[in-house]
């Protein structure tokens, strides 16, 4: 915000509420590092940034949220949590009008968790000269709702926020059955065998007894026919 006076400081937002900011700036001195900082989280972008190394005249920045991409942009692959288009006035149309220039973002940690996806698993993806480059992305502050990040781009134009390339989703955490202690399962056996062995002794025994009794029986009867 601020007044239109010239110089970084100076310039004037305006915007609609979840849909697009813009500011612009009467101008902004040589070596000067200018800024759009967007409050409204729906934009998926929190600050575009940029220095120039020449003062500049009648500036202005546009980001805006798209909800797809035109068909004269190629399509992009990987989970996609918001497109982006950022443009600029003709006062930094020219090469090498602006320099540094770097996008911070957040992306709500329900997002994340929806897609099986880590802090690290996303970045900013750049559109330019009819390919998607993926820029480099700095994992800042989790303030508990969203994950911030910052990374630096070439230029503006489409952004994707969204899944990192060769980052897979994590499959969800199977419960595993409580596994029985090593001590436990190794004298389960020895216990089964040791019932066994003696069940077989006690079985023997009783059929011991029981010749006897019928050796008994028969030597009785003997002495009694004689």
């Amino acid at each position: 915000g601020g007044g239109g006076s010239g110089g970084s400081s100076g310039g004037i937002s305006t915007g609609v509420q979840s849909s697009f900011e813009k500011k612009v700036w009467t101008s902004i001195n040589a070596g000067e590092t200018a800024s759009v900082a967007l409050k409204n989280g729906v934009l998926g972008v929190t600050e575009v940034s940029f220095s120039v190394p020449s003062t500049v005249y009648g500036v202005w920045v546009h980001v805006s949220k798209r909800d797809s991409l035109p068909s004269s942009v190629s399509a992009f692959s990987g989970e996609v949590y918001k497109i982006i288009e950022i443009t600029k006035g003709p006062a930094l149309a020219k090469a090498g009008a602006y320099t540094d220039a770097a996008v911070n973002f957040k992306v709500e940690k329900a997002w994340l968790a929806e897609n099986n996806l880590a802090n690290g698993a996303v970045t900013l993806h750049h559109y330019e000269s009819g390919k998607w480059t993926e820029l480099v992305s700095t994992v800042g502050e989790d303030d508990g709702t969203y994950v911030h990040y910052s990374a630096k781009t070439p230029s503006f134009s489409y952004f994707v926020i969204g899944q990192k390339s060769g980052a897979v989703a994590a499959a969800p955490e199977a419960e595993a059955a409580p596994a029985a202690p090593a001590e436990e399962a190794a004298e389960a056996p020895a216990e089964e065998a040791a019932m066994e062995q003696k069940g077989m002794s006690k079985g023997l025994l009783l059929a011991l007894l029981a010749a006897v009794v019928v050796v008994v029986a028969v030597v009785l009867y003997m002495k009694k026919k004689r």
